[in-house]
Order: structure tokens, then sequence, then C-alpha cells
């Protein structure tokens, strides 16, 4: 078989999948600012004896909670994640007053902002479990095989650029949509293909973490003591990073007697989730172990940039809106395809 035909029917034998992850993509690249321009309030500073006392009520009230995560790229959002005295997973939106924005059950497919979590679900594991993930990375690996496999077909000799970049019109049908299939995959293939390589990797995130040899352990033995109230932890790191954004708190447990907080740093690269992470005991507020970005080994460097690199975060906004054109781009591509292969088996 040619490298033209391995080229179209690779493409339209996996075309279902990779419209499911284009389309989910595209929906989530700015699911927070959609998501957040449902709820009613205003943009708040966050407070940390705000979030803290929430945190606290939840729990004087018979709830436990296991973490709070920052909920837009303002950090004057969050979610906090609880169970309720009942024993249902409940998601709280909050400002960073502390106050209530929703308040509803966490496995549910549309409320509670769910519709975006079942996006997510889709995009990374088509509601199938490990199966689907497993499907989920074939089909990546597919889809850069063919986007490699289309950038050879498209790649011009000497003296041919121009007419590689540049559309041309005709008003032959085949030609017309052959032009187009190749001029837009032209320009998108490679920064795709690198896009597409950083999702594949996030799939084995956790393997590919020990391979780089750059595991971050948790601490251990650390007794639990008198605890400290929520709010003292996110104020010692925040007085350790000054400048810093709050991203993360995870609660303390039976076995694991510390808080984990995980901050945006001043300095590190633009997304969402900061990478800076400290544990600090919940008995006396010792920082137990520090994850600063800015020591980052270069391995570690590298892994922390996949996801921002995959979602766009990395260059901002900019960068997600680029990496929005380019998802539509390669729904057109495809479209373009399609429409040649129907075209070409026309009857002459």
């Amino acid at each position: 078989m040619t490298s033209k035909k391995l080229h179209r029917y690779l493409g339209l034998f996996a075309a279902a999948f990779w419209l499911v992850q284009v389309l989910t993509g595209v929906a989530l690249t700015f699911r927070q600012e959609i998501d957040n321009a449902t709820l009613s309030g205003k943009s708040v500073a966050a407070s940390t004896a705000a979030l803290g006392n929430r945190i606290q009520q939840i729990q004087r009230a018979g709830g436990t909670v296991s973490s709070l995560w920052v909920a837009d790229f303002a950090a004057d959002r969050f979610d906090v994640r609880y169970v309720d005295p009942g024993g249902a997973e409940r998601l709280m939106r909050v400002d960073g007053a502390g106050r209530i924005l929703r308040d509803g059950l966490e496995n549910v497919p549309f409320d509670n902002g769910g519709l975006f979590r079942t996006l997510t679900l889709i995009h990374t594991s088509l509601l199938a479990g490990d199966v689907g993930e497993w499907i989920v990375a074939v089909s990546g690996i597919l889809l850069i095989s063919n986007l490699a496999l289309g950038l050879k077909l498209a790649w011009p000799r000497a003296g041919m650029w121009r007419q590689a970049l540049v559309l041309r019109p005709s008003r032959h049908a085949a030609a017309r949509f052959y032009g187009l299939h190749r001029t837009v995959g032209f320009w998108i293939a490679i920064p795709l293909l690198l896009i597409f390589a950083a999702g594949v990797a996030l799939r084995f995130d956790d393997q590919l973490e020990s391979a780089l040899g750059v595991v971050r352990p948790a601490p251990v033995d650390v007794p639990m003591g008198a605890a400290i109230a929520p709010a003292r932890a996110l104020d010692i790191v925040l007085a350790r990073f000054p400048g810093s954004t709050i991203t993360a708190l995870s609660m303390p447990t039976a076995s694991d007697a510390w808080y984990r907080v995980r901050v945006h740093a001043a300095g590190e690269v633009p997304r969402m989730y900061g990478t800076t992470t400290l544990f600090v005991s919940a008995a006396d507020g010792k920082v137990l172990r520090e994850y600063a970005a800015s020591a980052a080994s270069p391995a570690r460097t590298f892994f922390d940039l996949l996801y921002p690199f995959h979602t766009g975060e990395l260059g901002a906004l900019p960068g997600r809106l680029i990496l929005l054109t380019m998802g539509i781009a390669l729904l057109v591509l495809g479209v373009f395809g399609i429409r040649l292969w129907l075209v070409r088996r026309k009857p002459r």
C-alpha cells in the first residue's frame, strides 16, 4: 500500500475517534471562563482566613473536606471537595471570600458544573475507565502517525514552498479540496504533532514520572498532634513564597498528618495549577518537604510542562486562542479530506 493510500484509509478508519477528541478538546479550552460565567457574583481576591473558615464550617456541620482547588485563572474562585454527613460526595464553588456560589453533588453528568467534568472524562477515557484511556492513547498515536505521514506527503520539493503554503484557486473540485487539505495541514501539522504527543504522554504520566526519576514523595511517619487550622497552613506557604497564588490544598488524614499546599509562585510558567508544592505539618506548621518550581531539575521541568503545553496554558490567553484555532483548523482539515475522498470516488 502506498503512503498516500495508507494516509487516506487510516484517516477514514479512525475519523470518529479523532472527531470526539478534537471536539471535546475545543470545548474544554475555555471551560473555566464558560463555567464561571454561569455563576453570579463579582471577583473577590482570595482570603486565606475566609477560605479556611469555609472549610471549618463544613467540617463543623459534619462534613469531611478532602481538598480545595483553584477554579479560574485569576485564582479568586475555588472548588471545595467534601463528603457530607450522609456520605455523599459534594463539590462547592466559593469565591475568594469563601461565599458559596453553588453547592451540589459531584458525580452528576450535567448539574453543578458536571457538563465540563463529563466532557473531560470523554476526552480522556471515553467514559470507559482504563479501557477507554487505552483507546484514547492508541487513537492519539494513530493521529500522530497520520499527521506525520500527511506532512511527509505534503512536503514541497525545492523551489515549491510558495505553492505549498499559499492556497491557489481551482475550478476542479478534486484539485480545490486537495489544495485546501494540503495547505491547511501543512500549516498546523508540526504544532499539532507536538500537542498530541504531549497528550499521549499524559496518559502515561505515572510511568513517565518514574522513568524520568522525578517522583515527588510525600513525608512519612509524621505525628498528628494538635492540628493547625487550614488558613494557617496556607499563610505559612504564602509567606515562604511571596507573590504566589493558592492553587490547591489537600487536608490531613489519619495516615497523612500534613497539609499539601500547591501554589503558582512568581516566575512560574503560565498555568492555572502551579507546580510549587509544600507539605506542612498539621501538628506544628513545620514545612516537612518543599518542591519549588524554581529549583526543579530539567527533567522535572519538562514533565511539568506537558500539561500546560497540551492545553495551551503555557502561552497564557494567546496560547489557548492559538490552540482553539488549530483545533478548529483540524476539524476543517478532516472535512476537506473526506470531501476530497468523496469527490474522487465519483465516476468520471
